[in-house]
């Protein structure tokens, strides 16, 4: 019996089913059709990198710059040394201050603050010193001449060739007989009952009781005695006014009592008289009364009366009790 033919063996190709056109597969490579209608694209080429601004550094002022306020507090101080140092007596202590502070402060201001304003300040400070040493020096100076100047004796009118004192009489005090004296020194009064004139006011001292003290609390039952080792001083006022309008002679006048260095001026009480009670004058009237003061037993003997114009700022003279 014989075998059918054998069926031949399948192949690599195997034909397209029919009515359908061969296919192919686009071989790989690097080159990819663009799609219909669109351009080519083009990738740029790489450029520098981009730039990106430094950080903000800190703010003028701020927490990293230094602090102007210790260079401008030494500049304030160096130059408020410097006006002090013009005045005499401020300029002593409290320009002198003003300096001190002004240069420590510009010592630390060099270090820790604006170094030139803080220099600056040193120097005003300095220069405040020296000023102030020139004017306390000179004012020092003017002064002591004038002190030295200063009457401390009334003179005696005539004086012989030989020596003599004329009718002047003889003066008082250390001071030399050709020095002319006007009253102002306590210590060479002008004599008892002399007349001064002090601003807007011609004044006569009389009477002057230099212990009135039972006088005085015999006048009026609500006087207390003196304090121990004190007495009462009374005398009389003649004041006569020589200003424009009117005006009292107990509101304007002031009055003391020179005793060993210094001038008591403590009133005693009610007493007759009283100088207080005088009337308003005008031009050329008189007031007249007394005036009592507490004054020290001790010394009483070299007692002078000083009295001055205190509203007009008239000098003050001292005219001697006895």
């Amino acid at each position: 019996m014989s075998q059918p033919p054998a069926s031949p063996s399948p192949g690599p190709f195997q034909p397209n089913e029919p009515n359908e056109p061969p296919s192919y597969e686009a071989p790989p490579g690097p080159f990819q059709p663009n799609e219909p209608n669109e351009p080519p694209s083009y990738e740029a080429p790489p450029g520098p990198p981009p730039y990106y601004p430094p950080p903000p550094g800190p703010p003028a002022g701020g927490p990293g710059a230094p602090s102007k306020t210790i260079a401008i507090l030494a500049l304030v101080f160096g130059g408020a040394a410097l006006l002090f140092g013009f005045i005499p007596v401020a300029g002593i202590f409290i320009g002198g201050l003003f300096a001190v502070t002004g240069i420590v402060l510009g010592i630390v201001g060099i270090f820790k603050s604006h170094r030139l304003m803080s220099i600056i300040g040193i120097g005003l400070a300095v220069l405040g010193l020296i000023v102030t040493v020139i004017v306390t020096i000179a004012v020092g100076k003017a002064a002591e001449d004038i002190i030295e100047d200063w009457p401390t004796d009334y003179w005696s009118e005539t004086e012989t060739d030989d020596g003599d004192e004329g009718e002047g009489g003889p003066g008082q005090g250390d001071a030399p007989k050709d020095q002319v004296v006007d009253g102002t020194d306590p210590n060479a009064p002008l004599p008892a009952g002399s007349e001064v004139t002090t601003g807007n006011w011609t004044v006569v001292i009389s009477d002057v009781v230099p212990d009135a003290t039972a006088q005085v609390l015999d006048a009026d039952e609500f006087n207390t005695p003196p304090p121990e080792g004190y007495q009462f001083f009374m005398f009389t006022v003649d004041a006569t006014y020589q200003g424009e309008e009117s005006s009292t002679a107990w509101a304007d006048l002031l009055f003391g009592v020179f005793v060993e260095d210094s001038v008591y001026t403590e009133a005693c009480g009610f007493i007759p008289d009283d100088l207080f009670y005088a009337p308003e004058v005008f031009t050329g009237g008189t007031a007249t009364g007394n005036l009592c003061l507490a004054v020290p037993t001790a010394g009483i003997e070299t007692a002078a009366i000083g009295v001055e114009d205190y509203c007009a700022a008239g000098p003050r003279y001292f005219v001697a009790a006895e």
